[in-house]
Formats: structure tokens, sequence, C-alpha cells
């Protein structure tokens, strides 16, 4: 009996899966937005977790000078963090000016130096923003942005 239930507890485990916790910290620039906003989260080996909607319990969230701090779930468990990218599926304009990723022992700081706005409308911004480290895994100023969301 004792033999059988661990086995099945085993089973169990597996097939629920392991969530890894992040937490994500959006600063807002000059453009807050209603708008609804997806990121996921890549390593530098190339893996990535699924997008997910940044949502907390501030209603207000992205506005104008405002930190919003978003604590998310994936299945994926990532070894360190390399890149962010955040999508949009809003034509109302969000300017971030930088995200925090914290993730294990790790936090690592993103900075949107090139000002890239969010929007699905192409006169205000990109539909994508893809913020990444420099090779030697130390925060990089400089953002690199994808004119489609499935571009990654």
């Amino acid at each position: 009996m004792f033999k059988l239930l661990v086995i099945l507890l085993t089973i169990s485990s597996v097939a629920a899966g392991v969530i890894s916790q992040y937490t994500i910290q959006t600063f807002t620039g000059s453009d807050g937005s209603d708008g609804k906003f997806f990121a996921s989260v890549e390593s530098a080996d190339g893996s990535k977790t699924q997008f997910i909607e940044l949502v907390n319990n501030n209603l207000d969230a992205f506005d104008i000078g405002v930190m919003d701090i978003f604590d998310v779930e994936s299945s994926v468990s990532l070894k360190d963090v390399k890149c962010i990218v955040i999508k949009t599926t809003t034509d109302d304009r969000w300017l971030v000016d930088k995200v925090t990723v914290a993730y294990k022992v790790q936090a690592i700081t993103f900075v949107n130096s090139d000002r890239v706005g969010l929007s699905t409308d192409s006169a205000e911004g990109k539909t994508e923003l893809k913020l990444c480290t420099d090779d030697e895994s130390t925060p990089a100023n400089y953002a690199t942005s994808n004119p489609s969301p499935t571009a990654c």
C-alpha cells in the first residue's frame, strides 16, 4: 500500500508540472495606458515563458510615473533571465521606461532608452518591444523592437 501511494504522488507531481514564479516591475514613462499588455521572459539558451497578461489588483495599472508590480506564474523554468518581450493588443499607447524581472535570486533591470512606445497603431509605436542584457549579462540601455507580435 505504501509503495502504491508513493507512485501515485510521484505521477501527480509530474502531471501537475512545476510552476515558476516571476515578479515583473514596470515603470511607466510619459504615456500611460488602459490597454492590455503581455510579457514573456527569455533565457540566454533561447528558452522562454509563454506570454502572460500583466494584471494586478491595481485597477489603474500603467499610469504615468507609476511603478506596477506583477507576480506571474509560468510552467517554464528558466536557467537565467536574458530578455523580456512585452506586446500589446491595443492602440492605447504605453511608454514603459524600464522593467525589472526578478526570478530565483536574479533581478535584472531593462531600460527602454530608445523610448519605444507600445501600440497597435504604427504611428504611435510598435506592437512588441524586446529588451535584453548585453553579452556580459549586465543590464543594457537599449531596446529592440519587432513590428509584429509573432516575430521573435
